[in-house]
């Protein structure tokens, strides 16, 4: 993933994958082919970790996250990086609409919005949800206006970790390939002074604009008044403070060693 590379392939194919698949199911024997119609094995339990008295653990937010739109026929447009696998059980293609794949930032407003503007054309009855981090969410925010412009529902929810996190970690792999202090992976990346008021944000774009959220038990009253704000044709963001954190294997992907990089 360093240089997204493709992976190497015996045979390549040009063909749309649907179609692809399809035949290559046919072609499979019955006793190989998997079950469509089995249900997805329940994720396991997250175990809670303990957050500070201003800010949420990210699991905890994914789980509450996830536990309230489970009703609402939700599509995931984005979700940030630090979402936990665990809770992507994706069954249907609109459950999950995918990632941007360049790596870079400031794509997952346009993105959203873009994605909910066709979802809504579609009559599909899906709750279109992005779930983006703050460094993302404040370098393409003028999207917001677009989707307030057009009449889009969407529901954002911004893991605000007051930080471009994703870089203080690939700033740890350095520091700790070249043994450098690893305490100085934060300098120039927090956003915490001041901090940013992204519901303001959100505000100043013309959408409804909730938070800073910091205690869990008010997530999820905030969250149950955003869908149904959203489900009345809004654009709505929510501003929650969580932990700077990732889960556990996207954190060990970023911090892997590699000897001798310079």
């Amino acid at each position: 993933m360093d240089y997204q590379a493709l992976p190497p392939t015996e045979i390549s194919i040009l063909a749309p994958p649907d179609a692809l698949v399809r035949h290559l199911v046919t072609a499979l024997p019955a006793s190989r082919t998997p079950r469509m119609d089995s249900p997805a094995a329940r994720p396991q339990a997250l175990t809670p970790k303990s957050a500070s008295s201003e800010r949420i653990s990210v699991a905890e937010m994914a789980r509450i996250t996830s536990e309230r739109l489970s009703a609402h026929n939700p599509s995931y447009i984005r979700l940030s990086l630090g979402w936990p696998g665990e809770l992507c059980r994706f069954t249907h293609p609109l459950d999950y609409i995918g990632f941007d794949g360049g790596g870079g930032i400031g794509s997952g407003p346009g993105m959203a919005v873009g994605a909910a503007m066709a979802l809504r054309d579609s009559k599909s009855g899906r709750l279109p949800v992005a779930i983006l981090g703050d460094g993302d969410f404040i370098m393409g925010v003028s999207a917001i206006w677009t989707a307030v412009h057009y009449r889009v529902p969407l529901l954002i929810v911004v893991a605000n970790n007051q930080s471009f996190f994703n870089d203080e970690l690939h700033q740890e792999r350095v520091a700790r390939t070249r043994d450098r202090p690893v305490e100085n992976r934060w300098i120039g990346l927090r956003m915490s002074d001041p901090p940013l008021d992204l519901a303001l944000l959100a505000q100043g774009q013309g959408a409804v604009g909730l938070g800073p959220v910091r205690v869990l038990e008010d997530y999820a009253g905030v969250l149950t008044d955003a869908i149904d704000k959203v489900r009345d044709g809004a654009t709505c963001v929510i501003d929650v403070h969580v932990v700077p954190e990732y889960s556990r294997a996207v954190s060990s992907a970023i911090l892997r060693h590699i000897p001798n990089e310079r």
